[in-house]
Order: C-alpha cells, then structure tokens, then sequence
C-alpha cells in the first residue's frame, strides 16, 4: 500500500504537470511535454528501471542472508552514472528532431537523467524493505516539483516546463541512494550474474513496458501537432492507472526473491494475487473510462471532449498491459529475467509492427492498437511460463 501510494502521487504531480503546461501553454506544447516525458520513460527502460529491479531483488537477497551488499551497490551505481550520460546524450538529437528549441531539449534531457536515477534508487529502497521512506520522498519530490512548476509557469518559462520534474527525481535519487546494508560478509553475487540479470531484464522491460511509451511517441511522430495533443490529453490520464501494477511489481520482486517455486501460478496464493488484481484494476479502470465523458472536460477544457473515445480505447488497453505486470514480477523474482524478456519480444514485435503499419493511416488509434494486442501477446506469453514450473 505504501509503495503504491507513493507511485500514485509522482503519477498524480506528472498528471498535474501536464493539465498545467496544457492549461497555460497550450495544446501543442502539451503534446511536446507529453511526448518528452514518454520519451524519458522509454529510455529509462533501456538500463535505469533495469538496474532498479536488479537492485531490489539481490539487495534483499543479501539484507536475507545477512551479507554484504557493497559489491552490487557499486557495480550498479556506477553503471548508472555512465548510462545516464550515454542516455542524456542520445536523448538531445531525438528532441531537436521533433522541433523542440534549446529549453525543452535540455529539460527532456534533464528528465533522462533525473527519472533513470530515481528508478535505480527507488528499486534499491524496496530491496531494502524500506516502503515508508518511498513513499515519503515520492511525496515530498513531488510537491517540490509542482512549486517550481509554479514559479516556472507564472515566470512564462514555457520552455523549461520539464525542469520541475526533472529536479525533483533527482532530489530523490540523492536522497534514497543505496548506501549499504552494513553487513560484513561479502556477498557470493558475481558481476557476471548481476550484470546477467540485468541485461535480461533490460530486454524484458522493453519489450513489455516500452509499448506504451512507444504510443505516445507514435502519436507524435505520425500525427497532426494538435491530434498528437489531443490525444496528450487522453495518455496522461491514463498512465498513471498503469502504476498500480508497476508499484506492485516492484514490491512483489524483492518479497518474493526468496521463494524456490520458480514464480509459478500453480500456488494457490500467486494465482489469487494474479486473478484478485486483475478483478480488482478491471473495476478501477473500467469506472475511468465510464465516467471519461463527465472529467476529461473538466480537466482539459481544450481537448478534454474529443479525448474521451482516445482514453477509453487506452484505458483497455492499459488494463491488458497492467495485468501482465504482476506474472512479469513474479517470474523476476525468481531469477527467470531471461524466460520474461524471450516470451515478451513476440508481444513487442508484434504490437510495434502494428503501431508503425496502422499509425500513418488510423492516425493515433493506430498506436493504441499496437499497444493492445502486443500488450495481450506479453500477457500470454507470462502466465504461460507462470503456470509452467521454472
């Protein structure tokens, strides 16, 4: 509960951060943000969310064991420094390319850095089994982000509207750095296996959770500047109901890192946590995209009405997606990052193909399309390997 609280209020401050750009600067600038957050969040997955999961899962190996967890805080520690350099900078020619000025580059850039670091920092939290301390610098980055976004908005800094968020997961990232269990004996993780694990799970969150950033940045690439903000509108309300997996995920790897049954569903309880989730979002997300045509308006008066068919369309979509999240956790918990990442790349291919084949024809419709069957396909495949012991 408290690591999804605090996910749900970051989801809330990336929410409001971008009802505010849009209210104040306008429809084009909203696709513009929306876009360069979805953009951070993809490149994120190419190692900093990687690294989060490796962290939270042999760190509570080793807080379990008693053992010193030195070796694999500075293995992972430094390899997010470089790739945050690396990732910054490939970040810079990809904004430029969409016709974002020098402001919007170095804060899409700024996003890079500072989201990448607080995936890896958060993840090595909940290895430690430290939720509480989560959930309180989600809240208090959050706020911190939504005051400068103020200042930023009332200054008609529009092209630094991404620097709030940008500070404040990085003020988080300082603040919940991994700095060791304080156990003495070394732990028996080799480099080779961290990295190992790792790596898989580089490909398997790509495969998984890049589809959905891949729609949003579809939208922007094969659509008008203003139907790319219209459809804004509808993603950024829909992304965060897809924290509610990805907080329990994140959970469900370090708690269940000790367990020897391969993460299979086979166990009564894995499959009641499985099928009591997905009753549960289906419910949630289901009442969002009912009562779509009643708050979309409200809170984007703009293009909050000719966004309500995009949001429900993403809105089952994402509950696909969000429910394949909790299969995904269970099997990474027992160390089957490889067996995720190989099933996963069917559904990504699959759903990318559409995407690019349906979006210069069904425009943004196209994307959530791809996103929905690729998104299917990763279900699939996962409580297919769930339900086949590791």
């Amino acid at each position: 509960m408290l690591a999804t609280v605090g996910i749900g209020v970051q989801g809330v401050a990336k929410l409001l951060v971008t009802v505010v750009v849009g209210r104040v600067f306008g429809t084009e600038t909203l696709g513009q943000t929306t876009a360069l957050l979805s953009l951070s969040v993809f490149v994120a997955l190419l190692w900093p969310n990687a690294a989060g999961n490796t962290a939270s899962r042999f760190l509570a190996i080793a807080l379990r064991g008693r053992r010193s967890d030195a070796a694999v805080n500075r293995l992972l520690g430094v390899s997010m420094l470089v790739s945050s350099v690396v990732l910054a900078a490939v970040t810079v020619p990809i904004a430029l390319a969409w016709g974002n000025g020098p402001g919007m580059v170095l804060g899409g850039a700024a996003v890079v850095v500072g989201y990448g670091l607080y995936c890896y920092a958060r993840g090595a939290q909940l290895g430690y089994d430290r939720a509480p301390r989560v959930a309180l610098w989600d809240s208090v980055t959050s706020v911190l982000a939504l005051g400068l976004l103020v200042v930023a908005c009332v200054a008609r800094l529009e092209p630094f509207v991404l620097l709030p968020l940008a500070i404040g997961y990085t003020v988080f990232a300082i603040a919940c750095w991994p700095r060791g269990n304080g156990f003495a004996p070394a732990s028996h993780e080799s480099a080779a296996g961290v990295l190992g694990f790792a790596a898989w799970n580089v490909l398997a969150v790509v495969t998984s959770n890049g589809l959905l950033q891949l729609t949003m940045i579809s939208a922007q690439v094969t659509s008008s500047a203003h139907a790319a903000g219209v459809y804004a509108a509808a993603f950024t309300l829909a992304t965060p109901a897809s924290m509610l997996g990805q907080a329990l995920g994140q959970v469900l790897v370090p708690a269940f890192a000790h367990r020897t049954d391969g993460g299979s569903l086979r166990s009564r309880g894995a499959l009641l946590l499985v099928v009591g989730f997905a009753a549960a979002s289906a419910v949630v997300f289901g009442l969002v995209a009912l009562l779509a045509g009643w708050f979309l308006p409200i809170v984007y008066p703009a293009e909050g009405a000719a966004a309500v068919a995009d949001l429900r369309y993403l809105m089952v979509a994402v509950w696909v997606f969000t429910v394949g999240l909790v299969p995904a956790a269970l099997l990474l918990a027992a160390g089957r990052s490889r067996q995720v990442a190989l099933a996963s790349v069917a559904g990504f291919v699959v759903g990318a193909g559409l995407m690019a084949l349906l979006g210069p024809v069904a425009g943004v419709a196209g994307g959530t399309t791809g996103f929905l069957v690729g998104s299917a396909v990763n279900l699939v495949a996962v409580v297919g390997l769930g339900v086949r012991r590791g």
